[in-house]
């Protein structure tokens, strides 16, 4: 799910992948502190698919940076 949303931040569309990504991870019963933190790396996403459609293009840097939010979110939902 990460990795189509930085195409579409890409190709200049980033907000109509995180309204998806919200719903899909915010309702996994989530719950407490994990779920603020979980709410506090989506908005933290949302503005680098912000930065990423800025650039109008992929490189290396946004695939490091994407694997990072994987692992982070990785790590509060498990």
């Amino acid at each position: 799910m990460l990795k189509e949303g930085l195409f579409w931040a890409a190709l200049g569309r980033p907000s109509e992948v995180m309204p998806f990504l919200r719903g899909k991870l915010l309702s996994n019963g989530v719950s407490g502190g994990r779920r603020e933190y979980l709410e506090y790396l989506l908005d933290d996403l949302e503005g680098f698919y912000e930065r990423v459609s800025w650039d109008g293009e992929l490189q290396e840097r946004h695939w490091r940076a994407l694997r990072s939010f994987h692992r982070d979110m990785v790590s509060v939902l498990f």
